[in-house]
């Protein structure tokens, strides 16, 4: 008897006991969320002139006027003339310049302070020709975030869910208080690394963990309420920053939204299936009884010795076998589903970053407009889980990849002077990526077996976040011919929206949990059902023997041949 049928049959699908563990990994992504996205608080640029003298200060920022005429040029930047963020007149003096030639900042640079108090940019001067070190921040932090991805993937699939999920909460937590109190940018850029790395690895941890422990019919709403629960964190992020306006303060209450998970070392469960993939028995039995009681259902002796002995009867060479990263590639079709998966997830992001997090921010209030992305992106994951309920999972994920590639090359071929029409094409591309990230983000576990699942998702989110490295330089394209950026997106979400389609469907199938089950994912083959004694067969009789399988048929044809039926 497998896992899948306990829930089904004895310990429910989504009694009180999934109901905790899956509520508790929701809570992950809040503070996931905030660490992802804080850059954009942290390090975010400020209006900047030259300081004119060395005693001057940043609180000199656009003050006396007279001075920065005489001593500033001015530039037109997108039709607007301001004071020159970067150079500033040669010989300046207290009245007058000497010339008209300029050069750049001598002696540093006086920074707005009007909507950041402090930020790393303005601690650290990472403006003008230092600007690039800003860009390499972010490209660090998505470095550790896909490093974390495949180690707590390895951890996971090596050593369980639930002790990788603690230990990634632990390091996120002592990495982003000690951020905070850095006093040099490289310090703060490899506390950062290990922050992003930590919450990648406790978020899809945690994700993996929340779909193992229900049934297979709770999967998608379960899978999209994770998926999606760290745009509340999002939320909170903007409010934390409209209050805190120096950055280290920031930093600070961002890391402290950690320290209520520390629990977890006590409430978090194991995973059962993971326990009865690996050949943890003892504790697998232990914690269905856990589950079980905690339920308040019994379950029959004989059905726990009928799980024993499905989880022991293994090839010899398989019974203590520990996998890894190899395991992914052994099988052709297993091996197919994770580069599959890879190539799809490094299109999303690539797309989803530019779109999203690396388009130019609107005018007006910038808290308020990050708050307003953060619910548009929160509000279209439910657009996609009640998509996916319907439709299954293939269908909406390359649909609205397929959507957003139209979406790019339809603003690749408009005239550059319709801005309007750009506007508004670009909208719906961004709202149809948001969809497709999220969905993707429940259904690529899905395809992958429990014995190397979170390994799979690490590798899978590794070419992710090379994506998001490689997005900004994507963008640079432009200075070469302006459609080229989406062009290029277009032709990324075509091919991974193609890519998509060549998965198996997995909506209503229980989970595969052994290399051999990866392998069968997908394929079309007669199911054995039930044995019975050979007789002609009545009506009566096959309603009879149709009705042990209940749910399990949703389609297809019954066939009996020589006293056994068969689904295909």
């Amino acid at each position: 008897m497998e896992y899948e049928d306990v829930l089904r049959q004895h310990l429910g699908e989504f009694g009180r006991y999934q109901k905790l563990a899956a509520l508790l990994t929701v809570l992950v992504g809040p503070s996931v969320g905030a660490t992802m996205f804080a850059q954009a608080f942290l390090a975010a640029t400020p209006a900047h002139h030259c300081r004119l003298y060395p005693n001057d200060s940043s609180a000199m920022y656009g003050h006396p006027s007279e001075r920065l005429n005489s001593s500033v040029p001015m530039e037109n930047v997108g039709g607007r003339w301001r004071y020159s963020s970067c150079l500033m007149h040669n010989g300046t003096s207290e009245t007058s310049t000497e010339s008209n030639q300029t050069a750049t900042c001598n002696h540093g640079w006086e920074y707005d302070q009007s909507v950041y108090h402090s930020t790393v940019v303005t601690d650290y001067d990472l403006v003008c020709e230092r600007h690039w070190l800003k860009e390499l921040g972010q490209s660090i932090f998505m470095v550790g975030v896909a490093a974390g991805g495949l180690i707590s993937g390895t951890t996971s699939d090596r050593f369980g869910r639930r002790p990788t999920v603690v230990a990634c909460i632990i390091l996120q937590l002592i990495s982003g208080l000690a951020a905070a109190f850095t006093t040099d940018y490289v310090t703060f850029l490899v506390l950062r690394l290990l922050a992003g790395g930590a919450a990648n690895g406790a978020f899809y941890v945690g994700l993996t963990l929340g779909i193992e422990v229900i049934g297979s019919s709770k999967r998608n709403v379960v899978g999209m309420t994770i998926s999606s629960s760290w745009n509340p964190g999002a939320v909170f992020l903007a409010g934390l920053a409209y209050f805190l306006r120096d950055w280290w303060s920031l930093q600070l209450a961002v890391s402290l939204m950690s320290v209520p998970l520390l629990s977890y070392w006590w409430l978090l469960p194991e995973s059962p299936r993971w326990l009865l993939s690996n050949n943890r028995i003892k504790k697998a039995k232990i914690s269905i009884q856990k589950a079980a009681k905690f339920n308040r259902v019994t379950i029959p002796d004989e059905v726990y010795d009928k799980v024993i002995t499905k989880a022991k009867d293994k090839e010899p060479g398989e019974k203590f076998k520990k996998y890894s990263l190899v395991d992914l590639f052994r099988g052709p079709r297993l091996r197919r589903f994770t580069v599959t998966v890879s190539l799809v997830w490094f299109a999303t992001v690539v797309v989803y970053y530019a779109l999203i997090i690396g388009s130019a921010d609107l005018a007006g209030d910038p808290y308020l407009n990050f708050v307003l992305g953060a619910l548009l992106e929160w509000g279209l994951s439910f657009v996609g889980l009640v998509a996916m309920e319907k439709w299954g999972r293939r269908p909406v994920v390359g649909g609205f990849l397929f959507l957003t590639g139209a979406a790019c090359l339809a603003v690749a071929s408009t005239p550059t002077e319709r801005q309007d029409v750009i506007r508004y094409i670009s909208l719906l591309g961004r709202c149809a990526i948001g969809v497709a990230f999220n969905c993707l983000a429940m259904y690529s576990p899905e395809v992958l077996p429990t014995v190397v699942r979170t390994m799979g998702v690490g590798v899978a989110n590794m070419w992710s976040r090379a994506g998001g490295i490689l997005s900004p330089f994507v963008s640079l394209l432009a200075d070469v011919s302006p459609p080229l950026p989406m062009l290029t997106f277009g032709i990324l979400c075509t091919l991974g929206g193609a890519g998509v389609f060549s998965l198996p469907e997995t909506f209503g199938i229980p989970l595969p949990d052994t290399l051999e089950d990866g392998e069968k994912l997908g394929r079309k083959q007669p199911t054995k059902i039930v044995k019975t004694e050979r007789r002609t067969a009545s009506k009566r009789d096959s309603d009879h023997d149709l009705s042990y399988i209940g749910p399990a048929i949703v389609s297809g044809h019954v066939i009996r041949d020589n006293g056994v039926l068969y689904l295909t």
